[in-house]
């Protein structure tokens, strides 16, 4: 009986042991857990210092905006496609020749009556231009409200974009930075022609409205 029981204790003990064994050699063998951080990839122009593009004070001077209400802006981002920044005097050479003209930080078009109608300002705070500028995106904006030809207006921008995304290798945007697409500029150009339209009303007209 004792012979059975002192059997039972080291058959145990052997067992215990290789149990041991086993857990120690398994853990050696494993490779060292890697410790792996994992952060959240952030859109460059998320974290960029970017303009507000619904704030009308970034794009318009202070005694120039008229009220929310009365505004009509249309915008057009124009963003680099990989991110990099464009060359800035490839920019202001571009927008020179195509007729703007650089006033206070920022470039305007202006219309035959030397009325500005629209202006091209850096997406990048403090969202003026100078020779030391380093940007991948630009914003085109007008008030149709103000201008004398808005669907003329409307066009002349999106010729001006158009070439600028070909040569600078640029996406073409609205305001919330969603690729153009022609449903888009077509409802951009019947807003642009239904301003014109209540323009033309007699004034008895507008009231009846």
């Amino acid at each position: 009986m004792n012979s059975n029981y002192e059997i039972y204790i080291f058959g145990s003990a052997i067992l215990f042991f290789l149990i041991i064994v086993f857990l120690y050699i398994r853990k050696i063998s494993n490779p060292q857990e890697l410790k792996v951080k994992i952060e959240s990839l952030q859109d460059p122009l998320e974290s960029a210092n970017l303009i507000n593009e619904d704030n009308s004070n970034a794009s318009l001077d202070e005694d120039d905006i008229q009220t929310e209400q009365d505004q009509e802006l249309v915008i057009f981002n124009l963003i680099s496609s990989d991110k990099s920044f464009f060359s800035i005097s490839q920019l202001f050479g571009f927008l020179s020749n195509y007729g703007a003209k650089l006033n206070n930080g920022f470039f305007s078009f202006y219309d035959e009556k030397n009325n500005e109608k629209f202006r091209i300002i850096n997406a990048l705070k403090p969202g003026t231009f100078d020779n030391e500028t380093e940007t991948f995106a630009i914003v085109l904006v007008s008030d149709l409200a103000k201008v004398d030809h808005p669907l003329l207006t409307v066009k002349s921008m999106i010729d001006i974009a158009a070439i600028f995304s070909e040569n600078f290798h640029s996406s073409m945007c609205n305001q919330d930075r969603t690729p153009i697409t022609k449903q888009m500029i077509s409802h951009i150009e019947s807003k642009a022609q239904e301003i014109e339209r209540i323009r033309k009303l007699p004034v008895n007209s507008l009231d009846k409205e």
